[in-house]
């Protein structure tokens, strides 16, 4: 029987912004934050954790 490593992704959307977390190619986990007109912002993390608190952030300043 095969066995699949845990994947993990948030993509949140609203007015023409995206923020995603997806799991790197290499190792971590990477933040893009794209919006209409922008060009699109990458950084990445090392922990899981780190990501979803970033995410998380970047979506909360989108109010304000």
């Amino acid at each position: 029987m095969a066995i699949k490593p845990l994947t993990f992704g948030i993509r949140l959307r609203d007015k023409g912004r995206t923020v995603r977390v997806q799991k790197s190619e290499k190792r971590g986990f990477v933040v893009e934050d794209a919006q209409k007109g922008r060009g699109t912002r990458r950084r990445s993390h090392g922990s899981l954790g780190g990501a979803v608190r970033d995410a998380a952030s970047t979506w909360r300043g989108r109010l304000h």
